[in-house]
């Protein structure tokens, strides 16, 4: 009996994909959404309103951002906290939301702690923004278009979005400053 040749395990050969059409998930890599971030700046010569201090909203950075939308959002709405006369005049105006970012405020001997809404839209934190600005009587704290130095109180933010050439939503880039 002649012995058998013993020969390396064979792999088995790749199907041709070649005649199958390409979906999302099969798209080159350069060709993927890219991450959608925001970047919100913050009007330091507004009318702060009777709920907060003129001097903390000072103190905040020119933009937040550019980041997801849901940490721009937190970052926005701490700001409002941190910045308020008595932190739980805004606190009590925001609702529970499930799975967000969370925000913190201290008042009545103690620490409360609140998540936001999970956002994945520039449109949703500009309208949050803008309605929680609108409950504070401080309009245009926030506007999705750089600040001009000499802006007046009074002008108004321009709250609008572009979009990239494939659909997707895009905000205003962020400069460093």
């Amino acid at each position: 009996m002649t012995p058998l040749a013993i020969s390396p395990p064979s792999s088995t050969p790749e199907p041709d994909m070649s005649s199958i059409p390409q979906d999302a998930a099969t798209i080159p890599h350069s060709a993927t959404p890219q991450v959608l971030t925001v970047c919100i700046y913050v009007n330091k010569h507004v009318n702060t309103g009777p709920n907060l201090d003129r001097q903390k909203v000072l103190q905040l950075p020119n933009h937040l951002g550019p980041a997801r939308p849901s940490v721009v959002l937190q970052q926005a709405v701490q700001g409002c906290i941190d910045s308020a006369f008595q932190q739980k005049a805004v606190f009590t105006l925001l609702t529970e939301g499930y799975g967000g970012e969370k925000i913190s405020a201290t008042f009545d001997g103690k620490q409360h702690l609140l998540s936001l809404p999970v956002v994945n839209s520039v449109g949703y934190v500009l309208r949050f923004l803008k309605k929680l600005c609108r409950s504070l009587l401080c309009e245009n704290l926030f506007s999705d278009q750089p600040i001009a130095p000499s802006s007046s109180p009074s002008s108004s933010s321009s709250f609008h979005t572009e979009k990239h050439s494939d659909g997707q939503l895009k905000s205003s880039a962020c400069s460093s400053s």
